[in-house]
């Protein structure tokens, strides 16, 4: 006798047991076995509770429970099992259960479906079960909740750009922690729009990761502060901030702590009835100031200019500002009509012959895109992904994490991903710019070398810069790792041979300049030739092809690289 009834509640357990984990598992609803076990009033609300579900997998472990429990009842538990038939006080208590676990299946049910990139409008369609209950019924607190929420442990906090942590950060964190073997990963919002949790399940064990993206300043602040692990931003460390967070985080402009995740462009568009093709980084700062404000002004027809610009939560905002707006001194007019869209203000300039915007490249759609110079002596270049890549375009930027010395290694591993191939497909993905290399044709051109075209003729152009501080021949953090890239696309690419040209800022004499382009075209070759990777050229043309203005310190540090080429 005591051996079957050992059996029957080895059943029962194990009958218990697997409740708990299809409830984890299906509706991320914590129900603990060992309380239904010892608690006969608990495992009574939990089953009411999960019939109202519905499901189809519940009602049959809830109907294999009720019948291995049948045995087993005495007559001093049956009061413990017909609650149904206790008063009326009983029955509004279970009912409020009920409705509780409908409200928190229904949301756990939201969290864990909700897609991880997509639009705005996407609205999931939650099933809820018909259960209604009057204002009036007062719960009391009599029984314990069958559904505890048990604390996550907090494993990563990302802070900072609202650029990275709007779209690539969750993708990134999603993909990083499915290569880890989470499981039941689900978005969170917590206090605003820019704080989520992402809520998973790691080694068995339920953790959180925090990611804030209040904008770039924040990284650093809660870097210095121990709110944050890694730090977002769209610009790169201060040389003042690296001073004040050295000594308790290391030095983050350092490769080991300095991570370029990803590269940024704005296209400035027009009606494609415009005649205007090109425009400096000045004049677009004077229009959108406000200072000019007739097209008259540049040569077209005399209307007024109806300037279309992202509102401010908008990181596409952030980048004009910084890049346009700020490095010339002025603000935003208030005569700019605001968007919140991307894709609403592609549509108002493609509509209104007297319209000027700013947008991401992937939203030109019908527009006329811009050719951006930064002054008299620099070429207007065209927003492309590869000119993006190179950084030859203007209005380019680089999207750094931000990993103190001392990081966990979780953190670490986390910024190895993001910049890893894996992670890079990622940043396509969401609509920013890769470091992955690509191949790019290039024409000849009038009033250039006439062994640049030769090159031009025969070979193509890689979509990535090697460049300097200034007077040295070290290359910076990008430069470095984007040499491990090119290694790698030379071991897939065999029989491709490499050319090198190096390029110098309008600062010295023309001669020196000629020769320290040479020195770093050079210092890259030593490094590719030992890891054996020959290169059959090396070019230097000195101050020539400026890309940019040589009058600015950015503009000289972009003048400043060496060219890539493949025959």
């Amino acid at each position: 006798m005591k051996t079957t009834h050992l059996n029957q509640q080895t059943n029962i357990d194990s009958l218990f047991t697997q409740l708990e984990q299809l409830c984890l598992a299906e509706y991320d609803i914590q129900v603990s076995a060992n309380k239904m076990r010892d608690d006969p009033q608990y495992r009574q609300l939990v089953v009411l509770e999960l019939s109202q579900l519905q499901d189809a997998k519940l009602s049959t472990l809830l109907q294999a429970i009720d019948s291995a429990l049948k045995p087993t009842t005495s007559p001093t538990q049956a009061p413990a099992t017909k609650q149904v038939t206790q008063p009326a006080k009983n029955r509004w208590l279970i009912a409020a259960g009920v409705l509780a676990l409908t409200l928190v299946g229904a949301g756990s049910w939201f969290y864990t479906s909700q897609p991880t990139i997509k639009t705005a409008n996407a609205e999931p369609t939650v099933k809820t079960s018909p259960v209604t209950a009057s204002a009036s019924v007062s719960v009391q607190p009599a029984a314990e909740p069958a559904i505890r929420q048990l604390p996550a442990e907090l494993v990563l906090r990302v802070h900072g750009s609202n650029t990275v942590g709007e779209k690539l950060a969750p993708a990134l964190l999603e993909a990083f922690f499915n290569s880890q073997q989470a499981t039941e990963l689900s978005w969170q919002q917590q206090g605003s729009a820019v704080e989520n949790l992402l809520n998973l399940s790691l080694a068995a064990k339920p953790v959180a990761v925090q990611l804030h993206a209040h904008g770039s300043s924040t990284a650093f602040k809660d870097l210095a502060t121990a709110k944050a692990d890694v730090g977002m931003s769209s610009r790169r460390i201060t040389a003042d901030e690296v001073r004040k967070l050295q000594p308790a985080l290391g030095d983050l402009s350092k490769i080991g702590n300095e991570h370029i995740v990803a590269m940024d462009g704005l296209a400035i568009i027009v009606n494609q009835n415009n005649s205007l093709k090109a425009i400096s980084t000045e004049t677009l700062a004077k229009i959108f100031s406000g200072e000019i404000n007739r097209w008259s002004q540049l040569g077209g027809v005399d209307q007024p200019i109806v300037v279309l610009a992202r509102d401010d939560q908008s990181g596409t905002y952030d980048t004009f500002k910084t890049l346009v707006l700020q490095k010339h001194g002025k603000t935003l007019s208030e005569q700019a009509q605001r968007f919140e869209s991307s894709s609403e203000l592609s549509v108002s300039v493609s509509q209104n012959e007297a319209a000027i915007g700013f947008i991401g490249l992937n939203y030109i759609s019908y527009n006329k895109a811009l050719a951006i110079s930064e002054g008299a002596d620099s070429m207007p270049i065209y927003p492309t992904r590869f000119t993006v890549s190179t950084e030859d375009y203007a209005l380019s930027r680089r999207l750094y994490l931000y990993t103190p010395t001392a990081a966990s290694q979780l953190a670490k591993d986390f910024a190895q991903f993001a910049i890893s191939d894996e992670g890079q497909q990622l940043v396509e993905q969401t609509g920013l710019i890769s470091q992955n290399i690509r191949v790019e044709q290039v024409f000849p051109a009038e009033g250039v070398p006439a062994s640049y075209n030769n090159y031009a003729r025969q070979g193509q152009r890689l979509s990535l810069n090697f460049r300097f501080n200034y007077g040295e021949n070290e290359l910076d953090n990008k430069g470095k790792r984007d040499l491990e890239r090119l290694i790698r696309f030379m071991e897939n690419n065999r029989g491709r041979r490499l050319v090198l040209m190096g390029f110098s800022d309008a600062v010295g004499a023309v001669a020196k300049n000629a020769e320290l382009a040479l020195r770093r075209a050079k210092a890259v070759e030593r490094e590719l030739n030992a890891r054996g990777i020959a290169v059959v050229a090396v070019e230097s043309y000195g101050e020539l092809l400026p890309v940019a203005n040589n009058d600015t310190d950015a503009g000289r540090e972009r003048n400043r690289r060496v060219e890539v080429w493949v025959l």
